[in-house]
């Protein structure tokens, strides 16, 4: 009895088991579809996501040759200024010179003067009269002569100030010409910079969260040296990502620009390592010296960086592919920090305002911001390499560069 109802009981048990192997028809049609349509999903997310990259790309490749345009005029403007500068100088020692023969010919008329005054003797009255009356008459032809002379010079050069005047104005007005240019493509480049973070922002969905660990981390850090080490310490090599894509080729530097366009400034393509990019790196923003690096500074100490003097408003580059570990304001400074991979790592602060945000990828001649504007300001750009958490000395990448800046 015992046997048979433990038999019975397992037939109940067993039975529901039984049944639930043998789905429902109408369920395995429903859970077919569902699983179609989840691959017909992935499938459009990941065509999706294939474009939106493919996009990113282009944006990419459209902000480095804006961005080369626009440095162009940049430059040209510079130089505008520079040959301004020469034309000023050159305007001023000629006005001096104008100045010294209007004071040299005045005084040679106050002499003629003052011999139509006093006559010389009659020729008569003496041998050492008429001898007298020789000296003054040779003496007045040569202040005569000298006097035209200076006149003739004067003439030559008041017309030489109206030229230079002219130049002057010429030069002035392609200065602004140029400027106006570089602020039309500046908000070109503003505008493909908005769409680029939108679409990395549709791309990237930890891209609010990079932002937000950047942030904190800036307001953990008392000094700039603690928040470089802060990104150091949790960088990741990035190196492998900064591989150029095999069909990435930069428009060649090479090509004329149309006539009365200035050429563009492209950064130098560089390999997948930033160590084997010695000697070809380009400086990140057009300026002048101002201090190499481990020279003595007024406040004690060295520099651990180079900086460099330059215009209002310049722009700032990325000399080398890399990752923004860091892009904003920090202690009342706007700073970006850029890891270019292999424990390498560029740090560059005094911009005006910046363009990238944490965790985005930049090539090479990206905008990553400008220098102030403030009509008080003297725009310095302090630029600082370091490797495996040191400070290193930029020259042997980019000592060609700051030869030219000198």
């Amino acid at each position: 009895m015992l046997r048979s109802t433990s038999l019975v009981l397992s037939v109940i048990l067993i039975a529901p088991l039984a049944s639930a192997q043998i789905a429902d028809p109408s369920q395995l049609e429903q859970l077919a579809e569902q699983q179609k349509q989840a691959e017909a999903q992935a499938e459009e997310l990941s065509k999706k996501q294939k474009e939106i990259k493919k996009e990113i790309k282009g944006l990419r490749g459209d902000l480095v040759k804006a961005t080369a345009q626009s440095r162009g005029y940049e430059k040209a403007e510079a130089e505008a200024r520079s040959k301004l500068g020469a034309l000023q100088y050159e305007q001023s020692q000629l006005k001096d010179n104008i100045e010294k023969d209007r004071l040299l010919s005045t005084d040679l008329l106050a002499a003629l003067q003052r011999i139509e005054r006093r006559p010389p003797p009659a020729l008569l009255v003496s041998a050492q009269n008429a001898t007298d009356a020789a000296r003054a008459a040779g003496l007045i032809a040569h202040l005569n002569t000298t006097l035209n002379a200076k006149t003739d010079l004067m003439k030559t050069r008041l017309t030489e100030l109206d030229i230079l005047k002219s130049a002057i104005e010429a030069n002035r007005s392609e200065i602004q010409s140029h400027a106006d240019e570089v602020a039309n493509r500046l908000r070109g480049i503003k505008s493909v910079i908005s769409k680029k973070s939108s679409l990395n922002s549709q791309l990237d969905k930890d891209r609010k969260k990079k932002i937000e660990e950047a942030e904190k981390l800036a307001s953990e850090a008392e000094t700039l040296r603690e928040l470089i080490r802060s990104f150091e310490e949790r960088a990741d090599d990035v190196a492998p990502r900064l591989k150029p894509d095999p069909g990435a080729v930069l428009p060649n530097p090479q090509v004329k620009p149309r006539k009365g366009t200035p050429a563009p400034v492209y950064v130098p393509s560089s390999g997948a390592r930033f160590a084997d990019a010695r000697g070809s790196l380009p400086l990140p923003v057009f300026g002048t010296l101002s201090k190499k690096f481990g020279a003595r500074l007024a406040g004690g100490g060295r520099t651990k960086g180079v900086i460099l003097k330059t215009a209002k408003k310049a722009q700032v580059v990325a000399p080398f592919p890399g990752r923004v570990e860091f892009s904003g304001e920090f202690n009342d400074d706007n700073v970006v920090i850029l890891n270019v991979g292999n424990g390498y790592f560029i740090v560059m602060t005094g911009l005006g305002e910046t363009f990238a945000s944490p965790g985005d990828s930049i090539a090479g001649g990206e905008p990553l911001g400008l220098m102030p504007s403030a009509k008080s300001s003297k725009p310095e750009l302090f630029m600082e390499f370091r490797k495996d958490r040191s400070s290193i000395d930029p020259a042997p990448w980019i000592g060609t560069a700051l030869a030219r800046a000198r």
